[in-house]
């Protein structure tokens, strides 16, 4: 079987942008190497999810990998936790978290704090405080995102009483999503348990003393100062815990390697088994090495059956900044260093995205992503048996959505792509035959 590189461009897809001329920042953007890679194979238009639920990035990656995104789903502080190195215990609970801003009401008024570029100290002056038994950690992460811990007797009660035991969101992210001017949420605990109210009630009370503690924070009078907003409130959200899961080489038969750079989604890698590789200005953001994060996949090709390679910057672009041209500058940016893709032998590269992200909407949306197979070696040695499209094509929205895969669901993906491999050896086989090897 041959090699597989599967190339995810979070937040990919768009809606078509006026100052494009009615394109989206894909099809505007100069990518002759996606563009040869598309029109030398097989292209279609994928939904990782059911049209009919938000396609968050974490349940979006599991479906397109082939798991069970409700069943499977850790939960997202698990994934956050895991990509950055924090060793959980099974009866710990973990948020995800994110440093905002909010009135003297509690109001949201910014949930990422103007993007702030590092929660480190703040984070450190929120650390291991004890409310009711129950310990909170924090671990700062990419950004203003950040991982919050719990731990303590309450906790394990709670997890040994209720079978399904959570904790509500206090992130009214879903309210929009991140919609201003909604008040943070109260956390709910799963089941009418009195461990349960406890560890709802210890999380309220952590936040709310936190908020005090930010709001005196040095770092925080200082951004007000400047008119920046202050990152003095802790938004929680996806709290999960560690549960066993098939990992991807059980699955598949495929040793994996993972190249990204925002631990989310080395912590989904990790979760699923594949080797996280750390590439040297693999950021997370839109000053990412490209050039180094793909020439360390090809390497990666060498040890392993399937490279998972990531990049976050489209998404960043559309989500965080609602600028069509950054993340079309972005793309340009990943295609160039793509370019060294084009020489690999015996490798089928796939690439695609988790969900779209249009800039106007500055959030995920269900709108569908472009997705290419390319096989390499069918191309390489078996021209007339190709069902490559033409090296003309524009790999986009648009283009891709007249392609031969048609419109697919990302718990197709894995199934199309090991057929594929499967028909390449049959394939192979049958013109040895023809041609007298």
């Amino acid at each position: 079987m041959q090699k597989i590189l599967f190339v995810i461009f979070d937040g990919l897809g768009d809606r078509p942008i006026k100052k494009f001329n009615g394109q989206t920042p894909l099809e505007a953007a100069h990518t002759p190497n996606l563009d040869k890679l598309a029109g030398d194979g097989i292209c279609g238009v994928m939904n990782a999810m059911p049209t009919s639920l938000y396609p968050t990035s974490e349940e979006a990656h599991l479906a397109i990998f082939g798991y069970d995104f409700v069943k499977d789903y850790p939960g997202r502080g698990v994934l956050e936790a895991l990509g950055i190195g924090i060793k959980l215990k099974p009866d710990e609970m973990a948020f995800r978290i994110d440093f905002g801003t909010v009135d003297e009401h509690l109001k949201l008024t910014d949930p990422r704090a103007g993007v702030i570029s590092s929660v480190k100290d703040l984070a450190k002056a929120c650390n291991n405080i004890e409310v009711d038994g129950i310990t909170f950690k924090i671990y700062p992460s990419l950004l203003y995102r950040g991982v919050l811990v719990l731990s303590g007797m309450p906790v394990k009660n709670y997890l040994r009483k209720v079978k399904n035991a959570a904790i509500s969101d206090t992130d009214p992210h879903k309210s929009g999503p991140h919609k201003i001017g909604v008040r943070v949420l109260h956390p709910k605990p799963f089941g009418n348990t009195k461990e349960g109210k406890t560890v709802a009630r210890a999380l309220e009370r952590y936040q709310y003393l936190t908020h005090e503690i930010l709001n005196e924070h040095k770092i925080n009078k200082k951004r007000v100062k400047r008119g920046l907003p202050p990152a003095n409130f802790i938004l929680a959200r996806g709290e999960g815990r560690l549960k066993p899961v098939q990992s991807f080489k059980d699955k598949y038969g495929l040793r994996a390697a993972c190249v990204a750079g925002a631990p989310l989604y080395k912590g989904i890698a990790g979760y699923l088994g594949m080797k996280v590789l750390n590439v040297r200005g693999a950021t997370g953001t839109l000053d990412t090495n490209a050039g180094a994060k793909v020439k360390a996949s090809i390497k990666a090709l060498k040890k392993n059956d399937f490279v998972f390679l990531h990049f976050k910057g489209t998404d960043m672009a559309a989500e965080e900044l609602g600028d069509p041209e950054l993340k079309k500058e972005f793309i340009e940016k990943a295609d160039k260093a793509m370019k060294q893709l084009l020489d690999l032998k015996n490798v089928m590269i796939v690439v695609t995205g988790d969900h779209s992200t249009p800039c106007e909407l500055k959030d995920h949306s269900t709108d569908p992503v472009p997705i290419l197979i390319n096989n390499q070696f069918l191309i390489s040695n078996f021209q007339s048996i190709s069902n490559g499209q033409n090296t003309k094509f524009k790999f986009g929205e648009s283009e891709c959505g007249k392609g031969s895969l048609g419109h697919i669901y990302g718990k197709d993906v894995m199934r199309i792509i090991l057929s594929q491999n499967a028909n390449l050896k049959i394939q192979n086989e049958s013109l040895k035959l023809k041609i007298g090897h």
